[in-house]
């Protein structure tokens, strides 16, 4: 009997948990210590955790997006000396396990040095071993009840992953699977034409308006770090470079207009992206218009705003 909460897992699901995440933090990272040298070091308590931690379903898929900022008080000992300062991790992000960490201390001296440098070099990787787990702990304590299993074989689902991950990976090194001629002169002439497309999502309108413009959404489906911000006036980067432009307005929700150039288009070339979109019954419309694509980047822009964007999208939501 198919459930009626949400058939197939194809409508865009969503959970916010970040009071789960300072609770869990709280927990895994109050008492994490280290020893060595003479020198005890310990986290005492967890000051704060802010920032964005969500739990989102698509078609069977549980995606875990997140970035906090963490702060941290620690203490360290040696005989007689004892110091205590404050760690501050900036970013624990869903795609990133390479943090950083602000170490201070409460005091400056020669004799506490050492135990500032202990907690910087010993304490902090045993911090890093228990944000290993943060993920996937996320997803077992919080995405039981938002997923629904479907009928479809897991090595149909791993296929299409896989291919999606290829395509995402040809794209960021540059190779547009298509064979034209780009010309590289600065000031050089061209012929340029409209493209017009006009794919439809399973999802609210809002929620693909975000997949557009939240960089962390962005990374899920780009499979790279995304530079971009959802204000007017702001410059973006897609691709490790390969697709860049500017943000010129926005209607959250309904449109977005933009500059947007391919890394191999003629120098400081940029077409004229305008993408509305329109909240159907069951669905969400998107128009495309972008004017400017150069003549004979007609057929890759196509090509590629279908296979590394719609496709891309729906592959990672739906």
């Amino acid at each position: 009997m198919a459930d009626w909460r949400n058939v197939g897992n194809w409508h865009w699901k969503e959970r916010n948990c970040l009071g789960w995440a300072k609770t869990y933090l709280k927990k895994q990272l109050t008492g994490v210590a280290a020893s060595g040298s003479g020198i005890d070091a310990s986290v005492t308590s967890v000051g704060s955790v802010t920032g964005d931690v969500d739990l989102n379903v698509r078609k069977g898929r549980l995606l875990a997006i997140y970035d906090v900022e963490v702060k941290l008080e620690w203490t360290a000992q040696r005989g007689d000396d004892k110091l205590t300062g404050k760690i501050t991790i900036p970013e624990v992000a869903h795609d990133t396990d390479a943090y950083v960490y602000e170490v201070t201390a409460s005091k400056a001296s020669a004799e506490t040095l050492a135990l500032r440098d202990f907690v910087r070099t010993q304490l902090t990787p045993q911090i890093s071993k228990k944000l290993e787990q943060f993920t996937e702990d996320l997803k077992r304590e919080n995405g039981s009840e938002m997923i629904i299993a479907d009928d479809k074989p897991a090595e149909e689902a791993a296929a299409a992953a896989a291919a999606d991950t290829q395509l995402a990976k040809d794209f960021k090194e540059g190779r547009s699977g298509a064979e034209v001629a780009v010309a590289q002169t600065q000031g050089a002439t061209f012929g340029t034409v409209e493209v017009s497309q006009t794919p439809e999502f399973m999802c609210a309108a809002e929620n693909l308006y975000a997949t557009l413009t939240d960089p962390q959404r962005v990374a899920v489906w780009t499979r790279a770090p995304a530079e971009i911000k959802p204000e007017a006036g702001t410059k973006f980067r897609l691709f490790n470079g390969h697709i860049e432009g500017e943000i010129l307005a926005l209607v959250p929700g309904k449109r977005i207009e933009e500059t947007w150039r391919v890394a191999t288009w003629p120098a400081g070339h940029y077409s004229r992206v305008t993408i509305e979109l329109e909240q159907l019954s069951n669905a969400t419309r998107l128009s495309l218009k972008q004017s400017g694509v150069p003549l004979n980047e007609e057929d890759a822009t196509k090509a590629n705003w279908e296979r590394y964007y719609w496709n891309s999208i729906k592959g990672s939501f739906g």
